[in-house]
């Protein structure tokens, strides 16, 4: 009787090991098919995000959000060589505003910033003009965690009910929670490389600044129409712009807004001036590149600087990361990291930016 229990026992332990192993090696599979099946490891956005997962914990001082205004405007690795501070531009393509605060979460993970830079470019929006590609860029390449679902949850939130003719958000949230639903096809399509097979992770080199055949471009542009008006935002801009504002006010870092420069169309300035009131009068500073004045402080050229009506190309962003680090430096006390070890990373993105301008245009 003895021997038929032990038996019972030995068997339901086998089963049970064996169980546990195949739990184990189901799981590992799903993590490993929602990596090699997610956003292309190539794009431009996920990039970014995976050069700011292997920044070497507690080396950035400043963190840049916002769209494409903020990673084609800022060079993080020009602003370290002129005076040694640490600026990394967390920024995606048309990436929505409330956004922001999961991404502060992130970057605390690993990261005690002094402070924060948030573009404005973004008010400008409604729900009916977010896209899949505007919530994937982010939500795709972030690591998985508790905060990664919650930005998820918070995107569509926003989107519901959106009828526009860009509007394309997938039915369900599990398309957003698990990749591979969404990705799968890319096998049939030819769309995974070698890389994204052996989860190669390639990455941004020079600190969240896109370098591309495009930021070499010059191509001549308008004049923007200026304005010192006022308009009425989107309900929904508005609503998000003072959900962002309560989150800041319980933040310690120090906080700046800005406005990049572009040619800006009639009517779109007066939205931004009632956003810059907002955010002006709940004690925050914004920097509003978008006056004459301003224009000719920073010495912008609309023939030469530009590479289309919303983007500098890398000689207006040289122009825009003087002027920036230039008064980051005299307005905070931001630490000059050059020739500190553990920031060795910062001259080769600066080494790198210089081969990537060698053969442009000056």
């Amino acid at each position: 009787m003895e021997d038929t229990t032990s038996k019972k026992k030995s068997r339901g332990r086998r089963i049970a090991v064996r169980a546990a192993i195949f739990i184990v090696v189901a799981a590992l599979l799903f993590v490993y098919l929602n990596e090699v099946f997610n956003i292309a490891d190539s794009d431009s956005n996920k990039e970014i995000f995976n050069a700011f997962y292997e920044e070497e914990e507690d080396t950035i001082d400043v963190v840049y959000f916002g769209t494409s205004a903020s990673n084609r405007y800022f060079i993080g690795p020009v602003a370290y060589e002129e005076t040694g501070m640490t600026v990394f531009t967390l920024a995606t393509m048309g990436m929505p505003l409330f956004f922001v605060p999961n991404l502060i979460e992130e970057v605390e993970k690993t990261q005690d910033p002094q402070m924060y830079i948030i573009e404005l470019r973004w008010v400008l929006k409604t729900k009916d003009l977010i896209t899949d590609a505007h919530i994937r860029r982010v939500t795709d390449s972030m690591k998985y965690s508790e905060n990664r679902t919650d930005a998820i949850d918070k995107a569509l939130e926003f989107v519901e009910g959106a009828e526009g003719e860009l509007s394309n958000i997938d039915d369900s949230k599990w398309d957003y929670y698990i990749p591979v639903i969404k990705y799968h096809s890319r096998l049939e399509t030819g769309d995974l490389s070698v890389k994204d097979v052996a989860l190669i992770n390639t990455k941004n080199e020079t600190k969240g600044y896109v370098t591309s055949y495009s930021t070499r471009k010059q191509v001549a542009q308008k004049e923007p129409v200026y304005s010192d008006g006022r308009a009425d935002l989107s309900p929904e801009a508005e609503e998000t712009l003072v959900e962002l504002l309560d989150y800041c006010d319980g933040l310690d870092e120090d906080i700046l807004f800005v406005l990049s420069p572009y040619s800006m169309k009639k009517g779109e300035k007066d939205k931004f001036n009632t956003a810059m009131d907002m955010v002006r009068e709940r004690g925050y500073e914004v920097i509003d590149f978008n006056t004459p004045e301003m224009a000719e402080e920073l010495d912008l050229n609309w023939k030469t600087d530009f590479y289309n009506s919303k983007h500098v190309n890398f000689l207006g962003a040289e122009k825009y990361t003087d002027y920036l680090t230039e008064y980051l430096a005299e307005n905070y006390d931001l630490a000059d990291h050059r020739g500190e070890a553990g920031y060795e990373s910062w001259d080769e993105a600066y080494e790198y930016y210089l081969d990537y301008v060698e053969p442009g245009i000056r």
